[in-house]
């Protein structure tokens, strides 16, 4: 039966399900927490709902090539396929969730090269008794994204959690050049740390979150501004940290590491091979020349102490991005928190309503960053 777009997928009660169906696990002394969907015909099977849609679909056809076909197909970085990609990054994927208590108000921030940078705010309706602040940055693969497919999950963040979201639509590669994306964030977070009272907030609660790309501007957030008080935490979901697969103890080309459900070993590849196709893709043809501290800041010494929180699916790609990172974060003995969602491959939060992972994802976020306040 075709889902409707105008409600939840889910129950509550199922919700609760997945998030009683918790555990814990090691990936030598790297302690993570492990949740999957209560429908899946295991812990490890592929949640249903991402079989039925477009990443599901691929992997059907995925699933069929040989390993040494797969391994030797290169998708070419040009106008045609970043065009068609960026109209991809345009759908909204997410269930209407009714909420109705946040307002959202669009604006821009000047760049230090002039340019205004759009923002968007989401802001409680209600009064509230906290002034912290999350700066979101979406993802895209540096050349793609928006603000409006994430609108359902910082609205229901700030419904429930009673913070302030400011998202940042940056500029892309290749049309800017490096590292104008960087640099937008930059300006963005250092102004509103010196403007707390135009955007009603404490500038000593600022926590920055990114996904896929944006989980590596993110990261490079917290890089960049290491040796002050800008940051409070960060939050990183399913983040690209080793562009260029550098490999060490921590990571190794492939995908071997990754646990599948016997009867579903196929479609799981298949899953995995989607964003694996496009992490071969040459990033020198979007600008990106060499590693550096902000591309690829996992061949780099970890300079930025705060609390972080990595959230990964079990069969996306990145999961070797976030391990490895969580596994040097770890022997610096930094606060962390990593949370492995079973069955669900590359990004899920603009998923908000559709995979109940989304909404626990981001009560898991709301609780991280209440803990830190």
């Amino acid at each position: 039966m075709k889902k409707s777009w105008d409600k939840k997928w889910y129950s509550d009660e199922f919700l609760q399900k997945l998030k009683d169906g918790a555990y814990e696990e090691y990936d030598g002394n790297l302690k993570y927490t492990v949740k999957y969907p209560p429908d899946a015909i295991s812990k490890t099977g592929i949640d249903p709902r991402m079989l039925g849609g477009p990443i599901g679909k691929m992997a059907k056809l995925l699933r069929f090539v040989p390993d040494f076909i797969f391994n030797n197909i290169h998708t070419s970085v040009n106008s045609k396929n970043i065009e068609a990609f960026r109209k991809s990054c345009e759908i909204c994927s997410y269930a209407d969730c009714k909420i109705k208590s946040v307002d959202i108000e669009n604006s821009h921030i000047k760049a230090s090269d002039g340019y205004n940078i759009p923002i968007r705010i989401y802001k409680s309706k209600n009064k509230t008794n906290s002034n912290a602040c999350l700066v979101f940055i979406h993802g895209g693969a540096f050349v793609a994204g928006s603000l409006a497919p994430y609108d359902e999950a910082m609205k229901m963040l700030v419904d429930k959690f009673e913070l302030k979201v400011i998202s940042i639509d940056y500029r892309t590669l290749p049309e800017n050049p490096y590292p104008t994306l960087y640099n937008d964030c930059f300006d963005v977070i250092e102004y509103i740390y010196n403007n707390e009272n135009e955007f009603e907030i404490d500038k000593n609660e600022i926590f920055v979150c990114g996904d896929s790309a944006g989980g590596n501007i993110a990261q490079a957030c917290a890089t960049h501004f290491a040796k002050t008080d800008i940051i409070k935490a960060q939050l990183l979901l399913y983040p690209t940290l080793n562009l260029f697969q550098i490999e060490d103890k921590y990571y190794k080309k492939g995908i071997n590491g990754f646990t599948f459900e016997p009867k579903q070993k196929g479609l799981s590849k298949g899953v995995i091979r989607q964003m694996q196709t496009l992490a071969k893709c040459d990033v020198t043809k979007i600008g990106i020349k060499k590693p550096d501290r902000y591309n690829n800041p996992y061949s780099f010494d970890v300079l930025s102490d705060i609390p972080t929180f990595i959230s990964v699916g079990a069969l996306d790609f990145l999961k070797k991005d976030a391990f490895a990172w969580a596994h040097k974060l770890n022997d610096k003995g930094i606060d962390l928190k990593l949370v492995v969602y079973n069955g669900l491959g590359h990004g899920y939060i603009n998923a908000t309503g559709v995979f109940p992972q989304a909404e626990d994802l981001i009560d898991e976020m709301g609780e991280f960053i209440k803990n830190r306040l």
